[in-house]
C-alpha cells in the first residue's frame, strides 16, 4: 500500500469487498485504490469474476459514504468530469508508486532502472532496476 505525495491516493494490494446488486446478489471486488477528491472519497474496484460489459482491465469508480464508525456505502458515480478527475488521480499515484518493477517478478524494486545481477532479474523484460533496499 503506497499514498502520493499529497496523501490523496492510497493504492491497495489484494483487499476484496463484497457489494450487492439490485437483486441483493453478492458479488465480490478488488479494492485497486481508495482516492480522496474535492472532499470525498471514491474507491476503484474491479470485479473479482468476469461482469459483463465491464473489460478484465477496467474498474468501477464508487463514492464512499460514510453512515456510521463501521458503515461505508458505495454510491456508483455517473458524473464523467467526477470519474476522469478520480481516475487521473488514480493514475498519477500508480505510475509515481507501482507495486514493485514491471520487468521482473521482483516485488523489491523501484522504477530507477540501474543494473542489476540479482536472480530475481533473470528473465525479466529489460534486467535492469534498482532494489529499494539498494537506494
Amino acid at each position: 500500500m503506497a499514498e502520493n505525495q499529497e496523501e490523496n491516493v492510497e493504492l491497495i494490494d489484494e483487499e476484496v469487498i463484497t457489494l450487492y446488486d439490485d437483486k441483493n446478489n453478492p458479488v465480490d471486488f478488488n479494492e485497486v485504490a481508495v482516492v480522496e477528491y474535492q472532499g470525498d472519497f471514491y474507491a476503484l474496484l474491479q470485479p473479482v469474476e468476469p461482469m459483463e460489459g465491464l473489460g478484465e482491465d477496467e474498474a468501477i469508480i464508487f463514492k464512499v459514504v460514510q453512515k456510521d464508525e463501521e458503515t461505508d456505502e458505495f454510491e456508483p458515480v455517473t458524473d464523467e468530469a467526477v470519474l476522469e478527475a478520480v481516475f487521473n488521480e488514480y493514475l498519477k499515484a500508480e505510475a509515481e508508486f507501482g507495486d514493485g518493477c514491471d520487468c521482473c517478478d521482483c516485488d523489491d524494486c523501484n522504477h530507477d532502472h540501474d543494473d542489476c545481477d540479482d536472480d530475481c532479474c533473470e528473465g525479466g523484460c529489460c534486467g535492469v532496476h534498482k532494489h529499494k533496499d539498494e537506494e
